[in-house]
C-alpha cells in the first residue's frame, strides 16, 4: 500500500514537471507569435494610415505587441496548469479508487480468516470446556463415592453400636427370638 502512495506521488511530480515544461514551451511559443503578429500588424495600420513608418508608429507596435503577448503568454500558462492540476486529481482519484479496491479485498480476506480462526478458538474452547466438565465429573463422582463410603460406614457402626446396647437394655429383646433375661434380685433376708 506504501509503495502505490510513493508510485502515485512520483508520477504526480513527474506530471507538474512535465505540465510545467509545457507550459514555458507553449508561453514562449504563443508569446513569441502574438508579439510579431501584433507588432506586424500594427505596423501595417500606421503605414496604411500614415503613409509612412515614423517613430510612434514603432512605439504603439511595441507597446501594444508586450502588452498582448503578455496576456496571451499568462492565459496559456494558466490553462496549462489547470490541465495539469486536473489531469494530477484525475490520477489520485483512479489511484484511491484502485486502493479502496484493494483495501476492500483486504478486508474481505482478513474477514474471513478471523472467521476461521474464531471457529477454530470456538472448538478448541469446547473441547477444553468438556475435557474441564469430564474432569469434575469424575472428581464429584469419587468425592460422592467418599461420602458414601463414609455414611455407609457410619450407618454400620450405629448399627453394630445399637445392636451392642440394645443386648444390655432391660426390656429389650433380641430379634432371633430369644428373650432376654433381666437378673432379678432378691432381697436378703
Amino acid at each position: 500500500m506504501e509503495q502505490r502512495l510513493v508510485k502515485l506521488l512520483g508520477t504526480a511530480a513527474k506530471h507538474t514537471l512535465e505540465a510545467l515544461r509545457r507550459a514555458l514551451v507553449a508561453v514562449f511559443v504563443t508569446g513569441l507569435l502574438v508579439f510579431l503578429i501584433t507588432a506586424v500588424a500594427t505596423e501595417l495600420v500606421g503605414f496604411l494610415l500614415t503613409k509612412q513608418f515614423n517613430g510612434t508608429t514603432h512605439l504603439v507596435a511595441a507597446a501594444l505587441a508586450l502588452s498582448f503577448g503578455y496576456a496571451v503568454a499568462v492565459t496559456v500558462f494558466l490553462g496549462e496548469i489547470l490541465r495539469a492540476i486536473i489531469k494530477i486529481i484525475e490520477m489520485i482519484v483512479e489511484e484511491s479508487e484502485k486502493l479502496a479496491q484493494a483495501a476492500i479485498k483486504e478486508a474481505g480476506v482478513l474477514a474471513r480468516e478471523a472467521g476461521g480462526e474464531a471457529v477454530h478458538l470456538g472448538r478448541t474452547a469446547l473441547g477444553d470446556a468438556g475435557a474441564v466438565g469430564h474432569g469434575l465429573e469424575h472428581v464429584v463422582g469419587g468425592v460422592a463415592g467418599a461420602i458414601g463410603g463414609v455414611a455407609s460406614g457410619a450407618a454400620h457402626e450405629v448399627g453394630s453400636v445399637e445392636h451392642g446396647i440394645a443386648g444390655h437394655l432391660p426390656g429389650h429383646h433380641n430379634s432371633s427370638g430369644n428373650a432376654t433375661t433381666v437378673p432379678t434380685q432378691t432381697p436378703n433376708s
